[in-house]
């Protein structure tokens, strides 16, 4: 097809139009002319271009609920609620010191002749008198407590945080510091209840619960101080109840939790959704291979023990002096016994104890105590330890010979344990 010619005028006419728009469009000009204005590689700093400019309908929308809505702010309502009642206790024990000798590591220390000689030819000084040891406080540790009485000052913590301790100071929430005092500790469920003066601005205290009603899948946060981080606060349920851990005491059926409990948590509280201590936290498993393993003082026998401790400063327990074990059919077929027998089997007779004065033996089989059947090991002790020290038992033994025996002790005061 033939082309038909173009005039110069039209052409430089065309070329003025083009130089027109392209000024237009690098000046931002075009947006008066009607029409979009492109700007390209926008300023980072720029306020007029939003970096998320995301709208309601291209953006995830989570329906309303109001259990939802609620449980956001449940557990950080629970922990601040009670962040002061949480306290943080260093633990300082007194230590004797020895003190450096003087030119220590020099071969002829001390006052002797030749050592003076050889400090006077390497210009050393002349040797002085070793100083006496001498006393010096030093903290050894940190656990955690919770304050139960608000007006006379009273702490929850554990045996094992101020077993030993010579001094302890109490941190508040706001960072005051109290020194306290041991009211009374037992050993067997590892409590300990301290004292302290409540300072100008008070106290608050925590509120028991009741650990008769938690059921495994109960939401708990713990509160404490691991590592020594003061108020950490953990979430987890509660894993198990009336957990026997015979490594910690035979004494407690423990609460077993996961929420992440450390070093330093000892002695702080696990609470409920409801913001009460429906425990203590004692102690994890540490072999290395089990994780979120916790074991808590279940808050009834806290209640119990704490009452005692704070009218009494100990726990006056009844005991008859016998270590007992479940019969198992490998124990009968060893002791020779039918297979039907019952009853609980004395492992151990403690010296001089009621048990061995009234003649028990290891090996006999205790099937009865006052009358009334013997089941198992626990609910033995359980039975003793609900009579008051001084009671009289009657019980029906079975020897391995096959003999009936009938044993009469009384029980006496469990030894205290350092």
């Amino acid at each position: 097809m033939k082309q038909s010619p173009v005039s110069l005028p039209v052409a430089l006419s065309a070329l003025a139009l083009c130089l027109s728009a392209y000024t237009a469009y690098t000046t931002g000009a075009l947006g008066t002319m009607g029409l979009p204005h492109i700007e390209q590689n926008p300023p980072a700093n720029s306020s007029n271009t939003p970096l998320l400019n995301n709208t309601q309908a291209n953006t995830v929308q989570v329906p309303s609920n109001p259990l939802t809505q609620s449980f956001k702010t449940l557990l950080a309502d629970v922990a601040s609620a009670m962040a002061p009642s949480v306290v943080n206790i260093d633990v300082a024990v007194e230590r004797l010191v020895q003190p450096a000798a003087n030119g220590e590591g020099f071969p002829f220390d001390g006052s002797s002749p030749e050592g003076d000689f050889f400090r006077h030819f390497l210009g050393l000084p002349p040797s002085q008198p070793q100083e006496p040891p001498r006393r010096e406080k030093q903290t050894v540790g940190q656990g955690s407590g919770v304050i139960v009485n608000a007006e006379k000052g009273y702490i929850l913590t554990n045996h094992h945080v101020v077993r030993g301790a010579s001094e302890l100071v109490v941190t508040l929430n706001d960072k005051t510091k109290l020194k306290a005092k041991v009211v009374g500790t037992d050993a067997l469920t590892d409590l300990a209840v301290l004292q302290v003066t409540p300072p100008k601005q008070g106290l608050k205290a925590a509120k028991l619960g009741d650990s008769a009603k938690l059921r495994p899948g109960d939401w708990v946060l713990a509160i404490g101080s691991p590592l020594g981080f003061d108020h950490t606060v953990t979430m987890g349920i509660i894993s198990a109840i009336s957990r026997q851990v015979p490594d910690l005491s035979e004494n407690v059926d423990f609460l077993q939790t996961d929420a992440a409990i450390n070093p330093g948590n000892s002695g702080g509280p696990l609470v409920n959704l409801s913001g009460e201590v429906i425990g203590i936290n004692t102690a994890i498993i540490a072999t290395g291979k089990a994780q979120n393993i916790g074991f808590t003082i279940p808050s009834n026998t806290v209640k119990t023990i704490t009452e005692q401790l704070i009218a009494e400063g100990k726990i006056n327990r009844p005991y008859i002096g016998v270590a007992l074990q479940d019969l198992s059919p490998e124990l009968l077929k060893g002791l020779g016994l039918p297979e039907n027998t019952r009853g609980v089997v004395v492992s151990t007779v403690a010296p001089h104890s009621p048990a061995e004065r009234a003649g028990l033996q290891q090996g006999d089989v205790i099937q009865r105590i006052n009358g009334e059947p013997v089941i198992d090991a626990k609910a033995m002790q359980q039975k003793i330890r609900s009579m008051p020290i001084g009671a009289e038992l009657g019980l029906q033994v079975l020897r391995a010979t096959g003999k009936l025996v009938a044993c009469t002790l009384k029980t006496e005061k469990l030894p205290v344990e350092p």
